[in-house]
């Protein structure tokens, strides 16, 4: 660049000097002479404004080259659109799993249902009827046994929660591993911080996705505590009821059977 302006100034000079040189012919020495003088002025000034214009020149082209080397080291954010991960951890995050809510559960749970329930061949099952001494057939009254289905109802859910958990996991674990590789080959700080934000949020996923199995055992835990409470409230009930009718008998009984409070007579000697 600089040798561009010197030969720019030098051809510059060389056209000046030839043109003082065509108009030798002097008719007025003075006032050739400040002619000469204002046209080297003139050609100064010019020189002066094309080196300026060469330097902008260098400045500008100084200034892209550092742009160029910046998106080189760090990368243009806006071109890196297929982050490595990105689709798949948002599949995970649109993902509700399997796990029921605790209203579903017992809507779902019946008598019959907890009645028949075996957990896969661990229980015997009760049957939906019961036989009398004398042979008779009587069914049972489902009514009583809904709490326990409730039970089962999540228990069942626990463990389909624990089976869709552990093949998400596992599916989470080998999508984190992908990212931390396409980390170890990244080239630009821009292609690095996107990865990270990825590996990130994989992070947090495999997180709450774990938090899935707790809340199904919390449930089975809540529900045999009201199941707990019911059978106390219902034995409480059955304690204010016996004493409602022991007082109840001793009324009757203190109404039939009335104790003479008046002095005894004593019989005369005559």
């Amino acid at each position: 660049m600089r040798l561009m302006k010197y030969l720019i100034s030098l051809a510059i000079l060389i056209a000046a000097a030839s043109l003082v040189r065509a108009q030798e012919v002097v008719t007025d020495p003075v006032s050739d002479a400040l002619n000469e003088e204002m046209h080297l002025e003139d050609l100064a000034k010019y020189v002066q404004m094309v080196e300026n214009q060469v330097q902008q020149i260098e400045t500008l082209t100084q200034e892209l080259q550092q742009t160029e080397a910046y998106v080189k080291a760090f990368g243009d954010p806006s071109q890196i659109l297929n982050v490595t991960g990105a689709n798949q951890l948002i599949g995970s995050l649109q993902d509700n799993g399997v796990g029921q809510t605790m209203s579903q559960l017992q809507q779902l749970a019946t008598g019959a249902g907890a009645l028949t329930y075996t957990s896969n061949g661990l229980y015997q099952s009760q049957g939906t009827t019961f036989t009398a001494p004398d042979g008779t057939q009587f069914p049972r009254n489902e009514d009583l046994y809904k709490m326990y289905g409730a039970v089962q109802q999540d228990s069942q859910n626990f463990q389909s929660v624990t089976n869709d958990v552990l093949t998400r996991r596992e599916t989470l674990r080998q999508e984190i591993a992908n990212t931390i590789q396409e980390l170890q080959s990244s080239t630009t700080d821009a292609e690095t911080q996107k990865l990270n934000g990825v590996l990130a949020g994989y992070n947090a996923e495999l997180q709450t996705v774990d938090r899935e199995i707790d809340h199904a055992a919390e449930q089975v835990t809540t529900q045999d505590a009201e199941n707990q409470a019911d059978l106390e409230l219902e034995e409480q009930a059955r304690r204010e009821d016996r004493q409602a009718e022991l007082q109840e008998g001793f009324n009757n009984y203190s109404s039939a059977f009335q104790i003479d409070a008046s002095a005894p007579a004593i019989p005369s000697g005559n």
